[in-house]
Parts: structure tokens; sequence; C-alpha cells
């Protein structure tokens, strides 16, 4: 059952962002991923940046 939902879910396409990006010029729609590029970096710096802290505090403890 589990199977056919995830099978189905897969299958769910949003189409008001897909018409969003087609009414985007080709500059536009490169701009729009190199800042998603660039905040999915921020996030995993921020996350090892949080790990690293967190076993400092429990080393130094």
């Amino acid at each position: 059952m589990l199977k056919k939902e995830a099978s189905e879910n897969s299958q769910v396409v949003d189409k008001g962002l897909i018409t969003m990006f087609l009414k985007m010029s080709p500059e536009e729609r490169l701009q729009a991923n190199d800042n998603a590029v660039r905040i999915i970096l921020e996030l995993r710096h921020a996350y090892k940046q949080q790990r690293n802290e967190r076993s400092k505090l429990k080393c130094s403890t």
C-alpha cells in the first residue's frame, strides 16, 4: 500500500511553479537556480557549523 502511495505522490506536478519558470527569461531562470544553490550551500554550512559547536560542547563537559 505504501509503495502505491509513494509512486502516486512522486507524480504530483506543481503547475504553478512550471508556469512561473516558463514566464521567466533564460537569464532569470539561471539566476533563480544560482540563488537556490547559494541557499543550499548556506544551509549546509550552517548545519555543519551547528553540529561542530554541539560536539565541542559535549567534549568540554
